[in-house]
């Protein structure tokens, strides 16, 4: 392991020599420092690829994937809530989260906004939610659609 001036801290070229080349510091076993090579900061980077594709299956996830768990939420919410007003509005809401998404992630990676880690179980429990939500939605469209076909029928048994 390299060995270091503990006077000005700087890496020893000599480690036999007696005085540090940068600060001219006596050098004997009591000052002087051995350290560990730095470890590189592992830099974390979202992928932007991952974050649209999340956005693309499932409005939100992509947001969620980011970091942005309530801000997923809203746009998964908004999307389901504009396809029922009228689809465009759900579609535009859609596309807004592939868009945010992708560039959220992009900024992340270029330090422009804080990195927010991605949590794996936020993203366990929003599919959950959302399987859940589209299950209740699926399952009152049915019974809409057959109430309106059987009520000709049930209509005809009473006088």
């Amino acid at each position: 392991m390299p060995k270091f001036c503990s006077e000005c801290g700087k890496s020893l070229e000599n480690e036999t020599s007696k005085f540090c080349d940068n600060c001219g510091a006596r050098l004997d076993s009591s000052n002087l420092v051995v350290k560990k090579e730095p470890t590189p900061e592992i830099q974390e980077e979202k992928s932007s690829f991952i974050a649209i594709l999340c956005s693309f299956f499932i409005p939100g996830l992509g947001q969620v994937y980011n970091g942005e768990t309530e801000k997923g939420v809203i746009i998964f919410l908004a999307t389901l809530f504009g396809a029922f007003i009228f689809i465009i509005p759900g579609v535009v809401v859609w596309v807004y989260g592939m868009y945010d998404a992708y560039t959220i992630a992009k900024k992340m990676n270029n330090k422009e906004i804080p990195f927010k880690p991605t949590k794996a179980a936020h993203m366990i429990l929003f599919f959950m939610l959302v399987v859940i939500i589209i299950t209740i939605v699926i399952f009152f469209v049915v019974l809409s659609v057959m109430a309106v076909m059987f009520a000709p029928f049930v209509k005809g048994m009473h006088p």
